[in-house]
């Protein structure tokens, strides 16, 4: 995988249980057909980290580790593995793949489409109300649509 991926959401069927935090075992999952190592996986209560090791269709390895969890929800996209190890200034659950599609919209400020980190809404001394962005790798390539339509719905 390169550096940075053009894939927001890769199909991700099944459910997944988390246990001793980086062993990911799945039930109706195709790990092994679907996923490649270095890809982020983000799983429902538990959070996102890396997978490193894909035993077969139904068993992975993440890191770093992530809280037990069973029979949840999961996506996997290609946000980089820097997001996850070893960054300490970017909040991964705050990167989203922006697409064409995505870009422009009102309820989240994004007027880039690629790899978007969307901050907090705030009101600034005059009133207004404000959302910082920052494009992290700008790209018109961003494909699968993740299941973020609540911040950035199709426009």
């Amino acid at each position: 995988m390169s550096a940075w991926g053009n894939k927001d959401d890769i199909a991700s069927p099944g459910t997944v249980t988390v246990t001793g935090g980086t062993a990911v075992a799945g039930s109706s999952t195709f790990f092994a057909n679907n996923f490649t190592v270095g890809q982020m996986v983000s799983v429902t209560d538990s959070g996102s980290s890396v997978i490193v090791a894909i035993a077969s269709e139904t068993a992975m390895t993440v890191s770093p580790a992530i809280t037990d969890v069973a029979g949840k929800a999961y996506s996997v996209s290609e946000k980089p593995v820097s997001l996850v190890s070893g960054d300490t200034t970017t909040d991964v659950a705050k990167v989203y793949g922006v697409s064409v599609a995505e870009q422009g919209v009102p309820t989240a400020n994004t007027n880039h489409a690629g790899w978007v980190q969307i901050g907090d809404r705030y009101t600034d001394s005059n009133g207004n109300i404000r959302q910082k962005t920052e494009v992290l790798v700008a790209m018109s390539t961003i494909s699968g649509d993740a299941d973020d339509d609540d911040l950035l719905p199709d426009s």
